[in-house]
């Protein structure tokens, strides 16, 4: 399902049933989505074959069909298959290629973080891969309470750790999110939300710590350290602070504790 621009046009695939996605957010260098970071296109069709008819989407799904497939996963993991109709995760589909209809998400999370954390600003309504959580809310303000150093400690304490116990990265379920409380718009300075989001959004994203301002290398212990969070994170986070009325030690906590979580896991990691 997912092409390079030079396999669609090898193919010659027709822009209708092409779409922009996100396939990795390694390849989202900032919050605000930016097409052209975009490497791949997907193949998204909920036409019939005969509606298809003249069409070369109709010719790449009868290559599919016909194509030998390797299965990567599961017991049947390694043998060879004709079709990628044939699949497990495909064959039981009414129309196998069609992915269905999808909503626009304009903020977008991750089911993965490592030392970046994010929340995705998707305007321009690219997909996205099944390693990210689309959020239907067209409310910037949303996205600036999920890019909030608030909302990265709640992701910290309440997603799962990793597998086996080691360190590495952190892995998010719906349910997690489902479970963590945000600050509601009307409790946020809006005027000055709106001006910031602009500019924050467009800058790239830096680790956790260059955001807080807090080097965990240290030998002062990062409970010890004084936080110089970036002027734009500070900014933004002031206005989730300012809502829950946090004092200015209260503050200064949640930035060392998002780091010394986040610390504590790449560095189990690293040791294992």
């Amino acid at each position: 399902f997912y092409l390079t621009d030079a396999r669609a046009k090898e193919w010659g695939i027709e822009k209708e049933f092409l779409k922009t996605v996100i396939k990795s957010p390694r390849e989202c260098k900032s919050i605000l989505v930016n097409p052209k970071d975009l490497k791949y296109k997907i193949f998204i069709c909920n036409k019939s074959k005969p509606e298809l008819k003249g069409t070369n989407a109709l010719k790449y799904i009868e290559w599919g069909e016909n194509a030998s497939v390797t299965i990567k996963r599961g017991s049947g993991k390694g043998e060879a298959v004709s079709g990628f109709n044939s699949l497990e995760t495909i064959k039981n589909r009414k129309t196998w290629y069609s992915l269905g209809e999808w909503r626009k998400a304009f903020s977008v999370l991750p089911m993965f973080e490592r030392e970046r954390k994010y929340c995705f600003w998707n305007q321009n309504g690219a997909m996205i891969d099944n390693a990210l959580y689309g959020v239907y809310c067209d409310k910037k303000e949303l996205n600036i309470v999920l890019n909030s150093s608030m909302f990265h400690l709640f992701k910290e304490l309440m997603a799962r750790p990793p597998e086996g116990g080691g360190g590495g990265p952190l892995q998010i379920k719906v349910y997690h999110y489902n479970e963590m409380l945000v600050v509601h718009f009307n409790n946020l300075n809006l005027k000055i939300g709106q001006e910031l989001f602009t500019a924050f959004i467009k800058r790239e994203i830096k680790s956790i710590f260059e955001e807080c301002g807090i080097d965990p290398k240290l030998k002062i212990p990062i409970e010890e350290q004084e936080p110089k969070p970036l002027p734009d994170r500070a900014e933004l986070d002031n206005i989730v602070f300012d809502a829950l009325g946090l004092t200015a030690d209260e503050r200064k906590d949640v930035y060392r504790a998002v780091c010394r979580l986040v610390w504590n896991r790449i560095s189990k990691a690293k040791s294992v």
